[in-house]
């Protein structure tokens, strides 16, 4: 016979907060018999009584089911100033490597630097696992490892330009309506692509008659006003 199992209560923190208010009003001293009438495990029971200044000292919403702090624990505490630090080298097209990370700590943060590497089991684990958080820490924050391509102008006057364009185009055109403007821009699709490589006998050529693949164009538009209720075709050049 399998016995079932008995349904978790939720409690939300208006709800910890009425009950032990109503324990302490009623004035009773045996806490288990308050917590069975009361239709409240015993087990949890104790664990709000443990919890009781920080649970009645709460200002978190009363729907709410825990008091906050949870996930995940914050292990750089000046993540703010190394992302900041990140996104500046990279506004001026520089390098952004763990390397630059390790050495940007080492300059500014070199006490944090020093009792994280110390609390490992040596400096070589120390330096690893550093280097592992900080990989974990560009993820999160959107960095992703790319091959490096050159510019011949500096990212601060790409942005100028780009607004200086939009500040001219809607200057331009503001008397029309946002529905009537479309913003368009094109793609190479690529389809029908060939094996890249393929079985030859040794000494005969490896010769085929297609090694590219096909591409047609395609033309995406959008609306300026934003409303994707009605669709625009996609045009194939």
């Amino acid at each position: 016979m399998v016995t079932a199992k008995r349904q978790q209560q939720r409690y939300t923190n208006r709800d910890r907060k009425a009950l032990l208010a109503r324990f302490h009003a009623s004035g009773c001293v045996n806490e288990k018999q308050f917590s069975r009438d009361n239709n409240v495990k015993y087990q949890t029971w104790q664990g709000w009584r443990k919890k009781e200044q920080q649970i009645t000292s709460s200002k978190r919403h009363g729907r709410k089911a825990t008091l906050g702090g949870q996930g995940r624990k914050l292990m750089i505490p000046f993540a703010a100033d190394l992302l900041y630090y990140m996104r500046e080298r990279r506004s001026n097209n520089k390098y952004v490597r763990v390397f630059h990370l390790m050495q940007w700590i080492r300059r500014h943060k070199n006490d944090w630097l020093v009792a994280y590497i110390a609390a490992k089991k040596s400096e070589e684990v120390g330096f690893e696992t550093l280097r592992s958080l900080l990989l974990r820490f560009c993820a999160r924050n959107r960095f992703t490892h790319r091959k490096p391509c050159v510019s011949k102008l500096s990212q601060v006057v790409l942005d100028s330009v780009w607004l200086g364009y939009a500040a001219h185009f809607h200057t331009k055109y503001a008397d029309y309506p946002k529905s009537t403007i479309l913003n368009a821009d094109e793609t190479g699709l690529y389809f029908d692509m060939p094996p890249g490589s393929t079985l030859a006998e040794i000494g005969q050529p490896s010769k085929v008659d297609q090694k590219h693949s096909e591409c047609v164009t395609a033309l995406l538009t959008i609306r300026a006003d934003g409303m994707t209720s009605t669709k625009l075709n996609l045009t194939l050049l």
